[in-house]
């Protein structure tokens, strides 16, 4: 999917374009106990720019295809240290161990008869696992940005 591509290879300005997005997208995003909307352009670049400060990618992605857009099931994984996550309440020590974040998610994105992206609804489903991940073994946002740009053809 297209889309994905241009999310994780940090070119995300290429998916709120008129040819690919709505005029006023629409983004629902569930995770923990708290549901955050993320209403027009402005709202949903910012959303973008947080997303592409961590690296973070899907296992076992599966798609569903419908009339009306995309729905998905996945595991997301963010990459990130034991002190973001104890900051954020995980039971783990608040050092600068590097862990992967593990939470089952489900994903719809609508589109519009122009096959344009109306909006997303993004549901983490349970409380997430986590896994420590070996010195030396972590890769950096760059990495993942050209290792997506790869699959795509400009």
């Amino acid at each position: 999917m297209r889309h994905a591509g241009l999310e994780f290879s940090g070119q995300d300005k290429k998916i709120l374009t008129p040819e690919m997005t709505v005029e006023e997208p629409i983004y629902h995003v569930k995770w923990g106990p708290s549901l955050a909307a993320y209403e027009g352009m402005d709202a949903v670049q910012g959303y973008y720019d947080a997303v592409n400060e961590v690296v973070s990618t899907f296992q076992d992605h599966i798609c569903w295809v419908n009339d009306w857009g995309v729905a998905s099931y996945s595991t997301f994984v963010r990459f990130t240290t034991g002190r973001v996550l104890a900051a954020e309440g995980a039971d783990l020590a608040a050092d600068d161990q590097m862990y992967a974040q593990l939470l089952p998610m489900a994903m719809f994105w609508r589109y519009d008869e122009r096959a344009r992206l109306i909006g997303e609804d993004v549901y983490m489903l349970t409380a997430p696992s986590y896994e420590r991940i070996p010195d030396g073994e972590m890769f950096e946002v760059a990495e993942l940005h050209a290792v997506a740009r790869s699959f795509l053809k400009d």
